[in-house]
């Protein structure tokens, strides 16, 4: 919700941290743009790695944004917890395509057989791939997120264009050191802190 000076109650709410709800904070010396050039010459397959909460699926969202601006056909697809294969009817529409990108967040979740089958339809088919994991896979490493406490800032700064400043540097520092560089947890904390301080500036309701 938004209130009469046009600002939302709470910018730290999902809808507005989810991956390409706001721009991806690339670090100095890298860009979509570069990214992709690296991705070519890994012969269009790579792996975005990194713990949880580092901003993967955030960089494979912007990386993918980046692609349909120039006009790159790109399939996105996005796995859920448990989720071991894909859908008959993902595989129907692989197998009609060619000369397309695939990003998979959640790359590592599918089973060994069915990463080994997308690797072998991505050469067949002449696909580009691109996988988010935690941890090495068999894909070359395209690139692993390595959030800072100023990346954790900048990216606060811009969900507080939205909002009131009620979330400090120092709230910032204390959070992303109590969450060891999670961004993701850093930034729920942050939403609880921000709900707190707004609920303690809101006047009390007057009693008819």
């Amino acid at each position: 919700m938004t209130n009469i000076s046009g600002k939302v109650e709470n910018p730290f709410s999902a809808r507005f941290v989810r991956p390409g709800a706001i721009p991806y904070i690339f670090p100095p010396g890298c860009s979509a743009e570069s990214l992709f050039e690296t991705f070519e010459r890994l012969q269009r397959m790579g792996a975005v790695v990194g713990p949880h909460g580092v901003g993967k699926s955030a960089l494979i969202t912007a990386l993918a944004d980046w692609m349909e601006q120039h006009e790159i056909p790109c399939l996105r697809l996005e796995l859920h917890d448990g989720q071991r294969t894909l859908s008959q009817e993902t595989w129907a529409l692989l197998e009609d395509r060619s000369e397309i990108v695939i990003t998979v967040d959640g790359y590592e979740q599918l089973s060994t057989w069915t990463r080994y089958q997308l690797r072998r339809l991505s050469r067949k088919r002449r696909l580009g791939l691109i996988g988010t994991a935690h941890s090495d896979v068999e894909l070359p490493l395209l690139y692993a997120p390595e959030p800072n406490e100023d990346l954790a800032w900048k990216i606060v700064q811009l969900l507080l264009e939205r909002g009131e400043p009620l979330i400090s540097r120092e709230d910032v520092h204390e959070s992303f050191a109590r969450h060891q560089g999670n961004l993701r947890e850093m930034l729920f904390d942050l939403y609880d802190l921000y709900e707190l301080r707004r609920s303690q500036l809101s006047p009390p309701s007057s009693e008819p």
